[in-house]
This record gives structure tokens, sequence and C-alpha cells, in this order.
């Protein structure tokens, strides 16, 4: 089983964090496949905070360069 959650560290989809919990044994993919949905979304929660430290910790990206344009020599 695999809990994911993501966050974009600005309005576009250049950079996206992307933060999974994995079982890592047949008993545990058992144990949280049986979880309670309220205990995967409080799961949930807490990875969405973890992803909140992590982009206050990398600060803001930095800015997107405007788009050059290339003149392909055809006079418009």
């Amino acid at each position: 089983m695999v809990v994911t959650r993501e966050r974009h560290l600005d309005d576009s989809s250049r950079y996206r964090l992307v933060l999974e919990l994995r079982t890592g044994t047949g008993e545990m993919h058992s144990l949280l496949s049986a979880a309670p949905s309220e205990t995967l979304e409080q799961i949930g929660d807490v990875l969405v905070r973890a992803l909140e430290e992590m982009a206050a910790a990398l600060g803001p990206p930095p800015p997107v360069a405007p788009h050059e344009t290339t003149s392909f020599g055809c006079g418009t």
C-alpha cells in the first residue's frame, strides 16, 4: 500500500515535491490496509505537514526566465 501526497512550490508544475509512504513488508501492508479511513487521513495529514516543512526549508523557487523567441528567417 502507498499513501502519497504532493506539494507545488509555486503556481507552475516545475517545482513539485512528492512524498510517499510505502509498506515494506506484507505484514505492514496488511496492517495499513486494515486501518480505518480516519487513520489513513491522519497519516496523509502527517505527510502534508512534512511537505510544508520541506518547502519552508527550501524557500521559494528561483524566478522562471521568460521564454526567448527564435527567428527562423521566415520574415515574420
